[in-house]
């Protein structure tokens, strides 16, 4: 009755294994074809996650109020080309990546080759 038991019980661990899924999770990278906002969808990613680009800290400032004359006069930011922006390469695969998420740096790359607006 014993080996019985113990063979059910390896049956059911094995059979919890081979059940088991694992769901791949993508991020939510947003469509080129949205518009970005620079107002409410790329400074809230900078107010977020760059706290050391702050007034007073290392360029870019990317203080409210100053991170997009702070990008722009520091030629940061490629309008039009994210891939040779330095901003985005940064963000994407560059040494502030750990800072930025796939979404965010989706974002940044689309508000960049949306012209880089101050909207």
């Amino acid at each position: 009755m014993k080996k019985l038991i113990n063979l059910l019980s390896v049956v059911l661990v094995l059979y919890t294994l081979v059940a088991c899924e694992y769901a791949k999770i993508y991020p939510d990278v947003p469509s080129p074809s949205t518009p970005v906002l620079y107002a409410t969808q790329i400074q809230p990613i900078f107010n977020g996650g760059c706290t050391c680009h702050r007034t007073g800290g290392p360029v870019p400032d990317l203080a409210a109020g100053s991170s997009y004359e702070s990008l722009m006069s520091n030629n940061l930011v490629v309008a039009g080309n994210a891939g040779s922006s330095v901003l985005y390469q940064k963000v994407s695969t560059g040494s502030m990546s750990s800072y930025c998420d796939a979404t965010q740096a989706g974002l940044i790359k689309n508000w960049i080759n949306q012209g880089a607006l101050n909207n």
